[in-house]
């Protein structure tokens, strides 16, 4: 099957990016990034333009792709009568993929909720109403969640607070450890999926096909400058507000809108690593090849982060902020060019591509 090298460069771009904000819930799931009780400019500087460049941008352009993904492997295949089979086989292999990477490895994982939503979407191949249906599926979960956070206060808490401490005294110190945190966590991810994030994954990914269609996931259209930059200022407009108000009830509510605000800043990005092809080809052809591996360097961010702060490093779960949190995902982002790179050039498959092709092939003979 020809790859899409623009899809494969979008996706590229989205895998890279997803580690700057996951490396946070890596070295401590519950809560994240905890900041120090004095923050100087430049810890202040690099929480908003994670919060306004980072915050679900980056899982909201891979929705869209994974979407677009889809719909571009059944129009290849639709002439066979088994490309319905072989889409569904390797959504399910992938959901196995998640369920493993988030019981052993973290609960963060993606991977599940991606399998199961692109299932869904699978319904809508051939819709007529598949923006309607990505609407509302889009926003009815952020309204629910809207409300839920406004009703449900969570603490804010610091490396000083009582919670703090509470929370290091609790870490895992061993891999038994962490494995029986894992399994409380992803037990608790598996049951907000059908609760919210299945159905947002989903209208994302509807959403994705619909922009493929009309061009906007296949480099043929692009959106007007004024319209551009419309969007750009309205994501950084309501990222701003979050960060501004993050220790009110309102900055709750704030961060639920902050999946919204993702979007057009993800349609921003679209109409940049479009511009990219055209005048840095080879820029655009590295993360092209990043994009064919993207299921072993998802995995690989999780072998790293786990390991780093959890085995090699644990200090880090305590010492780190964000410039030194920034510095690891530069890092951890040249090395999986460098991977991705030497991969293609030895002409190899993934591991993780290589073991999903087995599967799927192996399904299909059954």
């Amino acid at each position: 099957m020809a790859r899409n090298s623009y899809i494969d460069s979008i996706r590229g771009f989205a895998l890279l990016g997803l580690s700057l904000t996951n490396l946070f819930f890596m070295a401590n799931f519950a809560y994240g990034y905890v900041p120090p009780v004095s923050q100087n400019w430049l810890e202040s500087g690099l929480s908003l333009a994670t919060t306004m460049f980072a915050d679900g941008r980056f899982r909201t352009l891979f929705c869209l792709v994974f979407g677009a993904a889809l719909l571009i492997q059944y129009k290849q295949q639709k002439t066979n009568d088994d490309a319905l089979f072989q889409i569904k086989s390797r959504l399910c292999v992938l959901a196995v993929f998640g369920v493993l990477h988030g019981y052993l490895l973290w609960p963060g994982d993606i991977l599940l909720n991606y399998a199961l939503s692109g299932l869904l979407a699978l319904l809508w191949l051939n819709a007529k109403n598949r923006l309607f249906a990505a609407a509302i599926l889009t926003i009815l979960p952020v309204g629910l969640l809207v409300i839920l956070s406004a009703l449900v206060r969570e603490p804010n808490i610091d490396r000083a607070s009582a919670e703090y401490a509470t929370l290091l005294n609790s870490m895992p110190v061993s891999y038994a450890d962490l494995l029986s945190q894992n399994i409380s966590h992803f037990n608790m991810m598996i049951i907000l999926i059908p609760l919210a994030t299945l159905w947002n994954t989903l209208g994302l990914m509807l959403l994705g096909m619909e922009l493929y269609e009309r061009g906007w996931l296949s480099g043929q259209h692009t959106l007007p400058a004024q319209w551009l930059w419309t969007l750009w200022w309205g994501s950084a407009f309501v990222s701003l507000l979050l960060w501004l108000s993050q220790d009110t009830t309102a900055g709750q509510v704030l961060e639920t809108m902050n999946w919204l605000a993702a979007m057009p800043m993800a349609l921003c990005y679209l109409m940049l690593l479009q511009a990219l092809g055209t005048q840095l080809p080879r820029f655009s052809k590295v993360l092209a090849i990043v994009g064919r591996y993207s299921l072993s360097l998802y995995l690989f961010q999780s072998l790293i982060g786990i390991g780093v702060f959890h085995f090699i490093f644990p200090a880090a779960r305590v010492s780190f902020t964000r410039l030194e949190y920034f510095e690891f995902f530069l890092t951890l982002t040249l090395s999986q060019v460098i991977l991705a790179i030497l991969l293609n050039r030895a002409k190899r498959t993934g591991p993780a591509e290589f073991i999903l092709k087995r599967c799927v092939r192996h399904l299909s003979r059954l």
